[in-house]
């Protein structure tokens, strides 16, 4: 991707997570953000990626809001760009959010798992240094004396 293209995607983020949240009212509309723009090279289509907060239900009434007011968006990102073209808005959920906190849980639960099910923790702190050879100069300060 060019620079160009990196500049207006960044554009059209800016203008329609701006646009959702100051100048759409539509009552369906819950707690979205938007996470990323995709464009194509010659600029004729973008896809905006939105991330919602809350059940699905309240997903569903926020994406058909969001596509509803598609046509809207799409004419002020065209007047924000200045191009000669007029990339045409498609909006999609983006649960990639939702997709991390679920794997940070999964971990959350592996590691109480291993705690609950008799595994040792280890007793000294891993972060110390460790002298491995200090076990073996008592043996031969052992054998030294018995010499």
């Amino acid at each position: 991707m060019s620079l160009r293209n990196d500049k207006l995607r960044e554009a059209i983020r800016e203008e329609a997570a701006e646009m959702i949240l100051h100048d759409l009212s539509d009552p369906r509309l819950g707690f979205c953000t938007v996470t990323g723009v995709e464009l194509t090279n010659d600029l004729s289509y973008c896809t905006i990626y939105v991330s919602v907060l809350g059940e699905d239900g309240v997903k569903s009434r926020t994406m058909h809001a969001l596509n509803d007011a598609k046509g809207l968006i799409q004419s002020r990102i065209g007047k924000r760009m200045q191009t000669r073209v007029t990339p045409r808005v498609s909006i999609a959920l983006d649960d990639s959010i939702e997709r991390s906190f679920g794997v940070l849980n999964k971990i959350k639960e592996a590691r109480a798992s291993d705690s609950d099910g008799g595994v040792a923790a280890p007793t000294t702190d891993p972060s110390d240094p460790v002298d491995a050879d200090e076990d073996d100069d008592e043996e031969l300060d052992a054998k030294d004396k018995k010499e």
